[in-house]
């Protein structure tokens, strides 16, 4: 128990503070979300009257929200910096899961979500950011994976712990939400200075003469103005378009595989219950050797691999009716989850400029937010036309696509520079 004391206290006395902060606050955060996010929709269902669709209206709203909040996000994070970014992200969710313990109509849980849909957008690309300002590059990959294990720590003792919870206050993980949220918010404050290399300059990103033409210059329309942005920084939304297929795979583990397991297994929810927990343990065990293992590997054959990973998977979850091959699935899952999420944060944070490192991340991420909007919808219309089968073959063949397009945007960039 000292050797354990001292290495972990060796361990953390490595880590710069805005990293022990985010840990700590990772840690918090993932495990009263997780106590939250599996009954969710139960809650929504009772507090509706019943109603089936409008809370799965309700829940499609954050996803459509950071879309368009996502990037401004980015840009205002570039602009003002991490902390107060970072500080009004965090007190809008706290608001909004405070306001979900006391809310009966669905005009305000409407309203709530939008709210934390804000806070979220706002939140992710000021996170990522200040982790690439404090971090080396050749360290960025084990610190996201280190981070991504902490949320899995949580994820997989928290729907136990909200399963209790809510079989005796349902408004009570709101509750616990909201106050994890606000302590690690009074934290942060109070612990975390401003990470930012440089504040960027008054006028907005997209007006900075480094990237875009200057907001006076009136013989150039919106249009020709979108146009330059859109090429100086096409890497990146070429980037965020080859993971679109990714992000579309997640979609459907999330939603219409739960549909499928409903189809194919009596004990659904247990089955679910399961993978979920498999999940988790296995992200735990091995998120940060797989990291470690594989940290001389190039990009693109870690992408090789990922594709790889999530194909075998989707295939696995479309056509096995046994639970041993789904099992089989969440190691493959999690190798291509450690590998390849990690890495493209690391790739994109380190073709950054220091300064728009926000504006890259939220540029990158919005396919999680274009997937998770319309991916269920997609899906669901597949499932009920053609079955879950179909479904995941054809997101297998997406992923398939994904790795091509990842090898065609990757070599691209270095001929570009060679050149």
């Amino acid at each position: 128990m000292r050797n354990f004391k001292h290495n972990w206290k060796k361990m953390m006395h490595n880590y710069h503070i805005t990293i022990q902060i985010r840990m700590f606050g990772e840690l918090l955060t993932s495990l009263t979300s997780s106590m939250l996010a599996p009954f969710l929709l139960l809650y929504l269902h009772e507090k509706l009257d019943g109603s089936v669709l409008l809370p799965l209206m309700i829940v499609g709203l954050q996803p459509l929200t950071e879309i368009f909040v996502t990037i401004a996000g980015g840009s205002i994070t570039d602009r003002y910096g991490r902390k107060p970014i970072i500080i009004i992200a965090l007190f809008m969710q706290v608001i909004a899961m405070a306001g979900f313990m006391f809310a009966e109509s669905v005009w305000l849980f409407a309203s709530l979500y939008v709210l934390n849909g804000i806070g979220h957008s706002l939140y992710i690309p000021a996170e990522r950011a200040q982790i690439a300002d404090v971090v080396p590059d050749e360290k960025r990959a084990e610190m996201y994976g280190i981070l991504n294990t902490l949320s899995y720590v949580g994820q997989g003792l928290g729907p136990l712990l909200g399963m209790l919870v809510f079989a005796y206050e349902p408004a009570l993980a709101f509750g616990l939400q909201a106050c994890s949220l606000l302590l690690y918010l009074i934290v942060f404050w109070k612990m975390i200075d401003e990470t930012a290399p440089g504040v960027a300059p008054t006028h907005d990103m997209i007006n900075d003469d480094r990237t875009a033409p200057r907001v006076d210059d009136h013989s150039r329309s919106i249009v020709e103005r979108t146009k330059r942005y859109l090429f100086q920084h096409q890497h990146v939304f070429l980037l965020m378009l080859c993971a679109l297929p990714i992000s579309f795979f997640y979609a459907q583990t999330e939603t219409t595989f739960r549909l499928h397991a409903q189809s194919v297994f009596t004990d659904y929810l247990t089955v679910i219950a399961i993978l979920a927990t498999v999940k988790a343990c296995l992200s735990v065990a091995l998120q940060i050797w797989l990291i470690r293992v594989t940290e001389r590997f190039s990009l693109l054959s870690i992408m090789l691999i990922t594709c790889l990973c999530y194909v075998i998977t989707s295939l696995i979850y479309g056509y096995s009716t046994l639970l041993w091959p789904l099992l089989a699935a969440q190691v493959t899952m999690t190798i291509g989850e450690s590998l390849g999420l990690t890495r493209l944060q690391q790739y994109v944070a380190g073709i950054a400029p220091p300064t728009h490192r926000g504006i890259y991340f939220s540029i990158h991420g919005t396919h999680w937010d274009i997937s998770r909007t319309i991916g269920p919808l997609l899906g669901g219309i597949l499932f009920v036309q053609a079955g879950g089968a179909v479904v995941f073959a054809i997101t297998a063949l997406l992923l398939t696509l994904s790795y091509f397009s990842y090898r065609f945007v990757l070599n691209r960039h270095v001929s570009s520079h060679q050149a």
